[in-house]
């Protein structure tokens, strides 16, 4: 049988890997993952992403990316909700983490985060918020998360590959 794109004829099993999401990626990436590759982000609508009802550049979201939590609940839950909105802008599928963006925005409201801003919120009151939007962003509820190890299919990688 012809398997062309869908894999080896040997193998019976194709294996696609990227480094880098594309505007149609139904899949999530950390927010570690944003902080260290800008270059990837998607457009951000207007030249702005809002967290709360406040606009951020992506240079000041690559400055709260930088920012440590230090007991600060604001700065965790922007860090998680950043990376949300970036997936969704790249293609990811919304639905399991569009009540948490819903409900960490009204919470954050007209908040700057630091270090733009000096917002506080106290981490149990977004911890809920923060945990789900970090299991979106893993990948353990929503479309899943991102292969970002790139792999030589003629090789131990294509192994690895399976098991990822």
């Amino acid at each position: 049988s012809a398997r062309g794109a869908e894999g080896t004829a040997a193998s019976g099993l194709c294996v696609t890997v990227s480094d880098a999401p594309t505007s149609s990626t139904n899949c999530t990436y950390t927010w570690g993952y944003w902080k260290n590759h800008e270059e990837d982000w998607p457009a951000l609508p207007g030249g702005v992403l809002m967290l709360g009802s406040v606009a951020y550049t992506q240079a000041e979201l690559l400055d709260i990316f930088d920012e440590p939590v230090a007991g600060n609940g604001l700065i965790s839950l922007a860090h998680q909700l950043i990376a949300a909105k970036l997936n969704i802008l790249a293609g990811a599928d919304p639905s399991a983490a569009s009540a948490a963006i819903t409900g960490a925005d009204a919470l954050i409201g007209s908040l700057v985060v630091p270090p733009i801003g000096s917002g506080y919120l106290a981490p149990s009151s977004t911890s809920g918020f923060t945990q789900t939007l970090d299991d979106y962003n893993n990948g353990l509820i929503g479309p899943g998360h991102c292969a970002t190890v790139p792999v030589d299919p003629a090789t131990w990688g294509k192994i690895k590959g399976l098991y990822r």
